[in-house]
């Protein structure tokens, strides 16, 4: 069956995660994605993180998160071959895609003026911590940096203390999300126009967007809208996460009139039910302006979990599950995520044999289309699977990649010591 993209090729030079979280989805969505590292590999293939303890030959999870199913070329970009091979190329690609800094890419001829005055029908795709404009263009950026800089930082934690990361790599993966839309975006464009053109996006912008309703609340009102501990800040009343009795969480959000009055009811505070503050779905959405106090949405707070600590987690999900008109959830660890039934019959999480340790799972193509759909496409490269047959595509002699390979290996065992 086609897949949408089966016809595009994109280069990549690209490390940790903004730029190969947007390569995984093109190439998710057929394109042949190729996947440029230096000699000693993309450093993502090291990270452990945490409780790792795999064999030494498999991948970290951060680079099977954003490098499954791309083609692997290892080349030293600092020598002139090893420009020479990206040049080539980048003469047969549909789209160039980079996280590198653009002072680095400038320095090697790898910009977009340099590339876009020899291809004007390439799609010249970067992005950095901070955006391609402005005093910090060129600033480095790492994950808690840009959520302190874009300002989501500010929205977690308590609403006393210290404020806190997310706890997972949003700006990243937010960043990631715009720049493969952008990519898209361009695709068509030049499709319908016949235009190549620079896409550029970033962490902050990224994170923007994912801020937009809470940014634009403060830009209407011309104040910040502020961390509020265990609730949803920019969101007034009993909206928030609670404790049952047995310590499971629940993150409650909206209840009918109806299923209200019933919950109060049977969390054994039925007078609840009647407060007129709180008598109608939009009052407990705080979506009624100056209808309740700071000291009225404590109280509710504090009736709701008295609430929630008169009945099990068991007991809760039955009565919130027997009702279509209560959107709450018990609040899942990743391991009842990964083996949640939705989780597995949408396949967002799918199977794959991974090195070191065989059978394993992996998070899967998330989009689904009916008529062209996207696919998993395999595990994540060896370093340097693909250097050979792509460098013989390109025209290069077996004494041009043989010596291009001896000078990867050269540097791998001066970085390593043949331990890699």
């Amino acid at each position: 069956m086609v897949q949408p993209l089966s016809d595009i090729s994109v280069v990549e030079m690209g490390t940790a995660i903004m730029g190969p979280a947007a390569g995984i989805y093109l190439s998710d969505m057929g394109a042949d994605v190729i996947k440029i590292e230096p000699p000693i590999g993309d450093a993502s293939r090291f990270h452990r993180g945490i409780a790792n303890d795999t064999p030494p030959e498999t991948p970290g999870s951060m680079f099977i998160a954003g490098n499954r199913g791309k083609r692997s070329v290892c080349l030293d970009v600092k020598t002139a071959e090893g420009q020479e091979v990206v040049r080539r190329l980048v003469a047969t690609a549909d789209v160039f895609l980079t996280n590198y800094r653009a002072p680095f890419l400038k320095k090697l001829g790898l910009d977009y003026q340099s590339l876009s005055s020899d291809h004007p029908q390439l799609i010249y795709a970067a992005v950095n911590g901070f955006g391609p404009l402005g005093p910090d263009a060129d600033r480095p950026m790492v994950e808690g940096a840009a959520q302190a800089r874009g300002g989501l930082a500010s929205l977690c934690g308590p609403r006393e203390g210290l404020p806190m990361p997310a706890g997972s790599t949003i700006a990243d993966t937010g960043g990631a999300l715009q720049f493969a839309l952008g990519i898209m975006t361009a695709i068509v464009a030049r499709e319908r126009h016949g235009v190549g053109q620079q896409v550029n996006t970033s962490g902050l912008g990224g994170q923007i967007w994912l801020q937009s309703w809470e940014l634009q609340q403060s830009l209407l009102t011309g104040s910040s809208v502020t961390r509020d501990g265990s609730h949803m800040p920019n969101i007034r009343g009993p909206y928030g996460v609670y404790r049952a009795k047995d310590d499971g969480m629940f993150l409650f959000t909206l209840v009918g009139d109806e299923a209200w009055r019933l919950f109060c009811e049977f969390g054994g505070q039925a007078g609840l039910a009647d407060n007129p503050l709180w008598d109608n779905a939009m009052k407990r959405m705080g979506a009624i302006p100056d209808t309740q106090s700071d000291a009225d949405v404590l109280h509710v707070r504090a009736v709701m979990t008295a609430i929630f600590a008169a009945r099990s987690t068991q007991e809760w999900q039955d009565f919130f599950y027997a009702r279509d008109d209560v959107i709450v959830e018990k609040i899942q660890d990743h391991m009842e995520v990964i083996n949640d039934p939705q989780t597995i019959a949408n396949e967002y999480i799918v199977p794959m044999k991974l090195a070191g340790i065989g059978e394993s799972r992996v998070v899967g193509n998330l989009v689904q289309l009916s008529e062209t759909p996207g696919s998993v496409k395999g595990p994540p490269p060896a370093l340097g699977n693909a250097t050979a047959a792509v460098m013989q595509e390109l025209g290069f002699s077996a004494d041009e990649i043989e010596h291009i390979q001896k000078h990867t290996e050269t540097i791998r065992h001066q970085v390593f010591g043949g331990q890699e």
